[in-house]
């Protein structure tokens, strides 16, 4: 009855426990990735000394026992250092799923941009104990579920290429048009590029560095890639610092000789160069329609300004927070639609037409809100990380029926007068979530980094975003009438029992989803 349910959530938690247990639910801030026995202080902060030793038990056994109701793929991978920042690479014919993060250390070992393989299948069954440990070459190790590393003697997350950065990796984004080519943004300022796959010797440094052309860079955290180009080679970049200054290149990237390399040109100076835009520039975002490019930008002072490229002119300004906006991001399906958050820790949605109010308001998260990012495959469906230690995801489509009170939907996962958009809480991390992004391989597979140096790849189980039909069966997001998957839908579903019947790998790469 649970699992029937499509907007269960995170509201699982508690419920397994009750089941399990016949107590009350666990609190919302208890939860962590590593089995029992796992867990430690090896990285980051202690939490131990904030509840009692039973408490602490507790709350580790109800994870263990209750995520793989809550999740079809869960890998928790310790790291030796944190990450600010983490991608998804886009998907390329005959190139497994690959990822990139960038290491922040404390200066006794190099800053590192690492470009990782994932080489695992998805289980189509899972077992009665389905926790899973896996060394990690070079990286640490992982705990979790419902993958299986491909070969033998493999590793289920590998490196394949990682160079020095001169500073901490506020942010690695890699080009939407070249996955090969990556931009990062450094703690000077600077935006480096780096074509992972051409060989650099040790310490090599980046392929181009960008610069504005009449002041010095400024340590920040906003950067972003223009949609991919339609006819030309050129491809644009923004960026912005905490000296208010905002620039856009037109950053050529062009295939190479016959290996297939890319070569990574930059123009002399800035597209488009404003001194001013803000107070402090916290995150930029493209618009992705067709058209004369567009670009978003919020700050600390409050306020979404909007600005035409080409043209090199403000036409919306509008203050929308008393606090500062840390985070924006333009919807892939409506053009007229922008999502902002920041340290006030709600998240607004607004409509370019009417901007005198939000369109919506979401409510659930207790810290700031450090990123916002829409789902590329689905209208409506958006994603948020916060300093609380969780990701939540939200869903705008949401509607409650006339007997579902605000009080039954508003608690969910132990998340008081939580919106009714809220679809499921992330509540593996123990530590503040600083980054997250959504993949392009398989619908709802999101990866995210938080500070005490764990990153999590994980997909939501199929039942939190089952829709209801109206005969009561359960018809998955994206299907189309015939009941098959649209593009990019989930590769595989899994029977769920007490004793396993087998296995069946699937790829995880969307061309072998059916």
């Amino acid at each position: 009855k649970v699992l029937s349910n499509n907007r269960i959530g995170d509201c699982l938690f508690g419920r397994a426990i009750d089941l399990l247990f016949g107590h009350g639910a666990m609190p919302a801030d208890a939860a962590y990735g590593d089995e029992p026995e796992a867990i430690s202080a090896e990285c980051g902060e202690d939490h131990a000394d904030q509840s009692e030793p039973e408490d602490e038990a507790e709350a580790q056994l109800a994870w263990h026992l209750s995520a793989p109701l809550l999740y079809d793929l869960y890998v928790d991978c310790s790291l030796s250092w944190p990450a600010l920042s983490v991608a998804w690479l886009p998907d390329e014919p005959d190139e497994p799923c690959r990822l990139a993060f960038g290491l922040h250390t404390d200066g006794s070992e190099p800053h590192e941009v690492i470009i990782a393989e994932l080489a695992c299948s998805y289980e189509e069954q899972i077992s009665q104990n389905p926790w899973q440990h896996w060394s990690l070459d070079g990286l640490g190790h992982a705990v979790g579920f419902g993958c299986n590393v491909k070969a033998a003697g493999t590793s289920l997350l590998r490196p394949i290429a990682r160079f020095a950065h001169p500073t901490e990796v506020n942010r690695v984004l890699p080009c939407p048009s070249r996955p090969r080519v990556l931009a990062t943004k450094a703690a000077t300022g600077a935006v480096l590029l780096f074509d992972y796959k051409c060989e650099r010797p040790p310490g090599g440094g980046p392929d181009a560095t960008l610069l504005p052309t009449s002041a010095e860079a400024s340590d920040g955290f906003a950067l972003a890639w223009g949609p991919p180009p339609e006819q030309s080679q050129q491809q644009l970049l923004a960026s912005g610092g905490n000296d208010g200054r905002l620039c856009v290149w037109d950053v050529g990237v062009a295939a190479g000789g016959s290996g297939g390399g890319a070569a990574v040109q930059a123009s002399g100076g800035p597209l488009l160069d404003i001194a001013d835009a803000h107070g402090e520039v916290c995150a930029v975002a493209f618009c992705r329609s067709s058209g004369p490019p567009s670009l978003a930008s919020v700050g600390n002072d409050g306020h979404l300004r909007l600005w035409d490229v080409r043209a090199g002119v403000r036409f919306v300004s509008a203050s929308i927070s008393k606090n500062e906006v840390l985070a924006v991001d333009w919807s892939y399906h409506q053009d007229k639609v922008l999502a902002t958050s920041g340290k006030g820790g709600t998240v607004h949605i607004w409509d370019l037409r009417s901007m005198r109010d939000p369109q919506h308001t979401l409510v659930g998260h207790d810290g700031e809100v450090v990123a916002v990012k829409w789902a590329p495959f689905q209208e409506g469906l958006l994603a948020t990380c916060s300093s609380d230690t969780r990701l939540l995801l939200w869903d705008l489509s949401a509607v409650r029926t006339d007997n579902q009170t605000f009080e039954e939907e508003s608690d969910v996962g132990g998340i008081p007068n939580a919106s009714p958009q809220l679809l499921f809480t992330h509540s593996g991390h123990a530590a503040p979530v600083s980054d997250f992004a959504w993949s392009d391989i398989d619908d709802f597979l999101l990866c995210s980094v938080s500070e005490d140096c764990k990153l999590h790849i994980w997909q939501s189980s199929a039942a939190v975003h089952a829709a209801d039909s109206s005969s009561g069966d359960d018809e998955p997001v994206g299907a189309g009438e015939d009941g098959t998957h649209a593009a990019g839908a989930r590769a595989a579903k899994r029977a769920r029992g007490g004793v396993e019947q087998g296995t069946s790998d699937v790829p995880l790469r969307a061309a072998d989803a059916t």
